[in-house]
């Protein structure tokens, strides 16, 4: 029997990922069943489960892809110069989750299952912190820098003052997701100039 390289998983993982994306996308997370997964990805139901116990599996999988994409997005933007401002890092991770995402309102929809999954409500917590630590460690290069007309601070302060701003800006994000899914003629380009206008960091 040909042994399973770990590219060939890898890639059979991610077909399948793909095709519980479509079916989120279709009719729901929560209305989303793996039969229906089974049905939309053409493999045996011995395939799936070979590599995945329930959709919940599926949807951390498919947050983990999505999730080093945007933080090998940030790591490359970190190592310009001129360093990107905060306003044009959340364009960045923006753009990013509109291109990579089937049908944004998926997060919402995950997002809405939070609080009576417990399996969701870890990864969710788990994400959180990744996201940021990703804005910190940006921040924290933003508030050191030396740039003409901006206050030069200690890596301590600058740290001090990306923790606290950390929050904000992973809200920024979140709150363009929710709007564009919540609010017909929601101006996304617009939202998205007002931030790199604002003054948070500065």
């Amino acid at each position: 029997m040909p042994k399973v390289t770990e590219e060939y998983r890898t890639a059979r993982r991610h077909e399948i990922a793909q095709a519980a994306l479509r079916c989120f996308a279709r009719n729901g997370f929560a209305a989303t069943s793996m039969a229906d997964i089974i049905a939309e990805s053409g493999l045996s139901a011995g395939a799936i489960y070979g590599h995945f116990t329930s959709k919940d599996e599926l949807m951390e999988l498919t947050a983990s892809e999505i999730l080093d994409a945007r933080f090998l997005e940030v790591a490359e933007a970190r190592a310009q110069q001129p360093l990107p401002t905060p306003g044009e890092i959340v364009r960045l991770l923006v753009t990013g989750l509109m291109t990579h995402i089937v049908d944004i309102q998926l997060l919402v929809q995950v997002w809405g299952q939070v609080p009576i999954n417990p399996r969701l409500k870890q990864m969710s917590s788990e994400i959180g912190a990744r996201i940021r630590a990703m804005f910190v460690g940006y921040l924290t290069d933003w508030h050191a820098q030396t740039a003409p007309g901006k206050q030069t601070l200690r890596l301590d302060e600058a740290h001090a003052l990306a923790e606290r701003q950390a929050p904000v800006y992973m809200g920024l994000v979140q709150g363009y997701v929710t709007q564009t899914v919540l609010f017909d003629g929601f101006d996304g380009e617009g939202y998205l100039d007002a931030v790199e206008s604002m003054s948070l960091a500065g």
